[in-house]
């Protein structure tokens, strides 16, 4: 049999599941950690379009939040607290012992740093100068 790989832009979420269930069975296999499990926070208008949100996963103790994004004319208003509040309330419910959350220099580091992530870890080498931060908040006192 012969294989070729191939790129593919914008695959598709069943083609990307397949990945991800080999990475749990693999996981679990050697580890016997529990598989992933995703959360979203949503808050919609009244027409149910989603307005801003809050989404991540349980990865082995740790709550990983993935992506926070709230509309601008909602920015300023409790919405991002309360989204990263509810996931670590999430977290905690999962036993996780800490949350980790990415964002560039000019993206969100002070909104963290308020809510209490400290930077773990920084890379730098981006273009314009940019500054990817890794922070971190401990879940368990």
């Amino acid at each position: 049999m012969t294989y070729k790989i191939f790129y593919e832009a914008n695959p598709s979420y069943e083609d990307l599941a397949i990945l991800t269930d080999g990475i749990k069975e693999n996981t679990s296999q050697k580890k016997g950690f529990a598989p992933l499990e995703f959360f979203a926070f949503f808050v919609r208008d009244e027409n149910s379009k989603i307005q801003g949100g809050c989404n991540g996963n349980s990865l082995y103790g740790c709550l990983y939040i993935d992506q926070l994004w709230v509309v601008e004319s909602l920015r300023g208003k409790g919405y991002g607290t309360q989204f990263v509040l509810a996931a670590e309330q999430w977290g905690k419910e999962r036993d996780c012992i800490f949350a980790a959350v990415n964002t560039m220099d000019w993206e969100a580091l002070s909104f963290y740093k308020k809510l209490g992530y400290s930077i773990e870890f920084e890379r730098h080498g981006f273009l314009k100068n940019s500054v990817f931060y890794f922070l971190r908040k401990n879940l368990i006192k």
